[in-house]
C-alpha cells in the first residue's frame, strides 16, 4: 500500500509553530532556536502523508529520496539479522528519519514501517539540501538533531554490548522500570530489543529471579534489588526506546491492533519475514 496524501489537519502556522518546538526531539532546542521564517519554509515544504498501520515507508536498500518527519504514531525501524527481524528503533512525533543515509549518499540501511495508523511529513531531498543552504539555523537545527540521535545510537550499542545477555537485560530493565520498580514488558519483545533469543532471554530472567533481584509476573517484572541489578551492568544507562513503545510493539506483533481509521495492522508475525 502507498501513502496517500491527506488533508492538512492545521494550518500553516500551526504546522510552523510544531516543527519549532518538536523537530528533532531534543532535549534542549533552545541550543537551536529555529526563527519563525525557518520554521514556516520548512513547513511550506513538507509532504504531508498518511501512512495505515503495516505500510512501509522505505526499505532496506532503497535510494533516500524523501526526509521523514514523524507527526502523529509510531514507525519502527528494523532490519533482518541472520535471517530474523530485528527492532532497532521506534520513532515518535518529531523523530527524523532519512536524512543520514542523503548525507551519506548510501542506502537505506533497514526498513520502516508504520505500527499504527501514522501521519508522516516529508520532504525531498534536491528540496531539503537547498533549504539547508539557504538556512543556517535550520542546518544547525539539523546537525543538533543528527548528533543526539547518534548519541542515542551510541547508548543503544552499550546496552547490546555490555557485558553479555544478562548485562544487556539488566539495562534494559532498569531504563523501563517505572517508580515502583515494575517493568511492563514481555519476554518476546525483551528479547527483540536486546537482540537475544525469547529460550536465552528467560533462561537469564529465571537466574536474575533465582538470586532475589527480579520477580517474575506475567507481561511484567518487578524489580526487588535496583542496586544489585545495577552491579551486573557497570555502565550508565541507555536507551532507544521507551516502554510506550514497547506497548505499541507488543500489540504489532499480536496483530490485533487497528488504527484510528480501523485499518488492519497487517504486520507479519514474530521471527516471520516482511511482506514484499
Amino acid at each position: 500500500m502507498t501513502p496517500v496524501d491527506s488533508e492538512m489537519l492545521d494550518g500553516p502556522v500551526e504546522r510552523a509553530a510544531w516543527i519549532a518546538r518538536h523537530l528533532g526531539r531534543l532535549d534542549q532546542p533552545e541550543l537551536a532556536p529555529l526563527s519563525p521564517e525557518d520554521a514556516a519554509e520548512l513547513a511550506a515544504e513538507l509532504r504531508d502523508d498518511e501512512y495505515d498501520a503495516g505500510t512501509f515507508l522505505f526499505r532496506t536498500g532503497e535510494p533516500p529520496n524523501r526526509i521523514h518527519v514523524v507527526r502523529r504514531g509510531a514507525v519502527e525501524l528494523s532490519c533482518a539479522l541472520n535471517g530474523r527481524p530485528v527492532v532497532l528503533q521506534i520513532l515518535r512525533a518529531g523523530d527524523v528519519v532519512g536524512d543520514v543515509p542523503l548525507f551519506l549518499r548510501t542506502t537505506e540501511p533497514f526498513d520502516a514501517i508504520a505500527l499504527e495508523d501514522s501521519r508522516v511529513l516529508s520532504i525531498d531531498a534536491l528540496t531539503f539540501n537547498r533549504l539547508l543552504a539557504r538556512r543556517p539555523q535550520l542546518a544547525w537545527r539539523w546537525m543538533l538533531s543528527v548528533s543526539s540521535r547518534m548519541a542515542n545510537a551510541q547508548a543503544r550499542l552499550v546496552e547490546l554490548l555490555a557485558g553479555g545477555l544478562e548485562a544487556q537485560i539488566a539495562l534494559v530493565l532498569l531504563d523501563r522500570a517505572d517508580d515502583q520498580g515494575v517493568v511492563r514488558l514481555r519476554q518476546s519483545i525483551l528479547a527483540e530489543l536486546v537482540g537475544g533469543r525469547r529460550p536465552s532471554v528467560n533462561r537469564v530472567l529465571k537466574h536474575l529471579e533465582a538470586q532475589g533481584l527480579v520477580q517474575l509476573r506475567y507481561g511484567r517484572v518487578q524489580i526487588l534489588d535496583q542496586p544489585g541489578l545495577a552491579n551486573l551492568v557497570g555502565v550508565d544507562r541507555g536507551s532507544a526506546t521507551t516502554e510506550g513503545d514497547d506497548v505499541v510493539l507488543q500489540r504489532a506483533r499480536r496483530g490485533d491492533r487497528r488504527g484510528p481509521r480501523g485499518g488492519q495492522a497487517g504486520l507479519p508475525p514474530q521471527g516471520a519475514a516482511a511482506p514484499s
